[in-house]
C-alpha cells in the first residue's frame, strides 16, 4: 500500500512538472494564403490539468478556452470567426512545442513553437 501512494506521488509531480514547463510565451512562424510570413504569439499558463492564456494573432487576441493537459501533451481551443480551431499540441524536452491545428480557415496545419524569453 506504501509502495502505490509513493508511485502515485511520484507520477503526480512528474505530470505537474510537465504541466508548468507549458507555462510562457511562445512563438511560431507560419505563412499566410498569400504567402507573406507572419509570427503568431502564444501566452499558456497552467494549473493543475487546466490550460489559460491567449493566442495573438495579426488582427487580434484570442482567449484559449476548453483546454486539456496530459502529461505532455495538451490542446485548447480558439474561437475565430463562429470558427472553433482546436489546437494539439506537445510539448518536447528541446524547449519546444509541436502543434497540429484543425478547423483552421487555412486548412490543417502544424508549427513549432519556440520559448520565448
Amino acid at each position: 500500500m506504501k509502495t502505490i501512494l509513493i508511485g502515485s506521488i511520484f507520477l503526480f509531480v512528474s505530470l505537474s512538472g510537465f504541466a508548468s514547463g507549458i507555462d510562457g510565451n511562445w512563438a511560431a512562424h507560419m505563412k499566410a494564403p498569400d504567402g507573406t510570413e507572419m509570427e503568431i504569439s502564444f501566452v499558456f499558463k497552467t494549473d493543475s490539468a487546466k490550460l489559460t492564456g491567449v493566442v495573438k494573432l495579426p488582427n487580434g487576441d484570442f482567449e484559449i478556452s476548453n483546454s486539456n493537459i496530459n502529461g505532455k501533451d495538451f490542446s485548447f481551443e480558439i474561437s475565430y470567426n463562429d470558427t472553433t480551431i482546436t489546437s494539439n499540441c506537445t510539448l518536447n524536452e528541446d524547449d519546444t512545442i509541436n502543434m497540429k491545428v484543425v478547423n483552421s480557415p487555412m486548412g490543417e496545419l502544424e508549427m513549432i513553437l519556440k520559448r520565448q524569453k
